[in-house]
């Protein structure tokens, strides 16, 4: 027997040995691919600021040629700014300022700057004298006494908004003047340009960027009033978490690299990209949270698992070879059954944490979260193909937000929600489609639905936008929502509002108005009122995503294209159950009925009364039974739920504790016999927590 023991010890070893080296290997390869995955997001952000930048660059420096070669007339002067403006999209416009009387003797001062957002012209010498060095002029003066350079942010008085430029001077190439300063061009980017661009890159879900200036002022960064306003090292000075204040030091000293720490916060780890810019020195910086980018865990989950299993049985195989003999005194029992309770139970917890903390993959048939205009934009690339490949009318993009201000739950499947949605429709199309939106999920039981229009507004183009017609609607309904309850209380409910289009017929996508948000990072719970509390459970995230819904008829019309794999917006919520209010509820009547058997079974003596045994087991029975269907009736589901398997459990022990008090009352066997019954008091938490574990590790492995 002993020889045995030791050969399944050696082999469980081995397994053992083998899994940890597993998990090592596949932990180092999942790092790896977040270190690959975090850098590219870094350089391809650079590469795209850096590009950008250049491109500026190379046509502040084709101006500037042009304007020191040759004497312009006003409206020529516009044309030239107006098309330089219009060939690079990135920026707000182009000024050409020109020192005193250097564009005609009679006229002292010259600066026209064509904004792309107005489509209009602003003389900048109307609003103060550019040429006097000060804080507003630093675009003019700076360039002009320094040289072609980035200027640092600055509060354009003109334009009403922070800048940051590039600016070339231009020289008198003949005369008598040659060779001497004549004026400035100046390529204008407004700093929220920097922050969009941030915006659009993949930071995972909770994830931000920042773009300082050569000077360390923000250019970039989530939180809006920084921008401008803000010097790095005036954070670095407030920041309360040391780890992120020393990341922000590397983007002031302009160094290059990657660092690694724990959020305060959360105690999630955290990784923080930093980097500069080459042709402008520029720094950047780009924080992941490292489960974002790690994306499923369930294959780390399951190494967890198998190395818990494993070490615990080699445990348990060690245990039986130290205790090996033919006899195993009472002492030696109890500590057979502790440890092994205590073994099983570090397994369950384990599954149950891995599973309680653990968010699901998405549905296939819906997409990621929709957080940047890259994700969206490519989505609406693949709709607009489809509309190709079946000869339909391509769908217009219709941008539509949602606050929800106020959610609670009626029931088990129907949920209250009150709140804001606003869409824009582009100004040539609001005339020609229905206006509004519908939720089909809309409970056909419910006493009141509030859906009413609360404001609209007419908003005027701006250059490289169409204008639009804003109209925003206050609501107040019940919605019917499919939860699935099979996992309570370690489920997690997805609410997910679904909002579509009036009429099909007016080919209409709704899409999210992403720019509407400070975050669209999952966890910044983007669209949720922060004081909404939902008793006995936690936000944890809120998103927009798609789902491709193919419909069975086509509701009177003749196209049947027009209602196959139609995409449907998604506004999403989801939340974890708070265990605490689960395991008070149900657990401890289950706990207390265990700990009154097990009394029993440790009291009962071989003279008791078999109706005695009986009476007290029927009792037991029947407050579990009782607290069985108040679970049933609170938590309405055709499903079987994991916290039933516990009921069940406990009914398999009541049955077996009967007989077995029972038959050791009455008749007489070795099994019964051995110090009392010792067996069966020794196994009765084993026995359990054993069919506990069979159910978790089926439920969630």
């Amino acid at each position: 027997m002993k020889k045995i023991l030791y050969i399944v010890a050696l082999l469980l070893f081995f397994v053992l040995a083998y899994m940890v080296y597993d998990f090592v290997q596949f932990s180092s390869e999942r790092n790896k691919a977040v270190q690959t995955k975090g850098l590219e997001t870094t350089l391809n952000l650079r590469k795209q600021v850096n590009d950008i930048l250049t491109k500026i660059a190379k046509e502040g420096d084709r101006l500037a040629l042009l304007f020191g070669s040759n004497d312009y007339t006003p409206s020529e002067i516009e044309k030239i700014i107006k098309e330089s403006a219009l060939s690079i999209q990135e920026i707000q416009g182009v000024t050409a300022c020109y020192e005193p009387n250097a564009f005609s003797p009679s006229k002292r001062l010259y600066c026209p700057y064509y904004d792309k957002g107005s489509r209009s012209y602003i003389q900048v010498e109307d609003s103060y004298d550019y040429t006097v060095i000060g804080k507003g002029t630093a675009w003019y003066t700076g360039v002009r006494d320094n040289g072609a350079k980035w200027v640092e942010p600055y509060f354009a008085k003109a334009a009403q908004d922070w800048y940051v430029d590039y600016g070339i001077p231009f020289h008198y190439n003949s005369g008598p003047n040659k060779g001497k300063i004549r004026g400035t061009i100046t390529m204008s980017f407004v700093c929220s340009g920097f922050n969009e661009l941030v915006h659009n890159m993949s930071l995972g879900k909770t994830g931000f960027g920042v773009i300082t200036s050569t000077g360390g002022t923000f250019l970039a960064h989530p939180t809006d009033e920084y921008i401008g306003t803000t010097h790095i090292d005036t954070i670095i000075q407030r920041e309360k978490d040391t780890n992120l204040a020393a990341a922000f030091e590397h983007i002031s000293k302009g160094e290059t690299g990657t660092t690694t720490f724990s959020d305060i916060k959360t105690s999630e780890k955290v990784l923080f990209f930093f980097d500069k810019i080459p042709i402008s020195d520029w720094g950047v910086g780009l924080l992941f949270y490292k489960k974002d980018l790690l994306g499923d865990a369930s294959e780390l989950n399951h190494r967890y698992i198998k190395i818990s299993l494993i070490l615990s049985a080699f445990f348990l195989i060690l245990l039986a070879i130290y205790f090996n003999k033919d006899f195993l005194d009472k002492r030696e029992i109890w500590i057979l059954s502790l440890l092994a309770s205590t073994l099983l139970v570090i397994n369950i917890v384990l599954i149950a944490y891995l599973q309680h903390n653990t968010i699901k993959p998405h549905p296939k048939n819906e997409s990621p979260p929709i957080t940047s205009m890259a994700t969206l934009n490519s989505f609406i690339k693949e709709q607009h193909n489809r509309a190709e490949e079946l000869k339909i009318p391509k769908s217009r993009a219709v941008p539509t937000g949602i606050y929800v201000q106020r959610m609670e739950f009626e029931d088990s499947y129907n949920l209250n929600v009150g709140g804001t949605i606003w869409q824009k429709y582009p100004s040539d199309l609001a005339e020609k489609v229905k206006i509004g939106f519908t939720l089909p999920q809309i409970s056909p039981f419910a006493e009141a639905s509030y859906i009413e229009e609360s404001y609209r507004k007419e908003i005027a183009p701006k250059e490289g936008e169409m204008g639009y017609l804003l109209v925003g609607w206050d609501f107040r309904v019940t919605l019917r929502l499919d939860f699935q309850y099979s996992n309570f209380p370690l489920d997690k409910r997805h609410i997910s509002i679904e909002i579509l289009p009036l009429d099909n017929n007016d080919h209409l996508s709704f899409t999210p108005d992403l720019m509407s948000y400070n975050y669209t990072n999952p966890s910044k719970k983007s669209g949720l009122n922060k004081k909404i509390k939902i008793s006995g459970s936690e936000v944890l995230e809120s998103y927009f995503n798609y789902s491709i819904e193919s419909y069975d008829a086509n509701f009177g019309y003749n196209s049947k294209e027009m209602f196959e794999k139609v995409p449907v917006l998604h506004y999403n919520v989801q939340l974890r159950r708070m265990l605490l209010n689960a395991f008070v509820t149900y657990l401890i009547p289950i706990a207390v009925v265990l700990l009154m058997l097990f009394f029993l079974i440790n009291t009962t003596t071989k003279s008791e009364e078999s109706q005695g045994i009986i009476e007290s087991m029927a009792a037991f029975a029947f407050v579990l039974v009782f607290s069985h269907i108040d679970m049933r009736k609170e938590i309405v589901t055709a499903d079987l739920i994991y916290i039933e398997f516990f009921y069940f459990a406990t009914y398999l022990l009541i049955v077996w504790t009967t007989f077995n008090l029972l038959t050791y009352s009455k008749a007489k066997g070795s099994i019964f016999d051995y110090y009392d019954n010792l067996i069966s008091k020794a196994l009765f938490f084993p026995i359990f927590y054993t069919l506990i574990l069979i159910v978790t590790l089926v439920k969630f492995y």
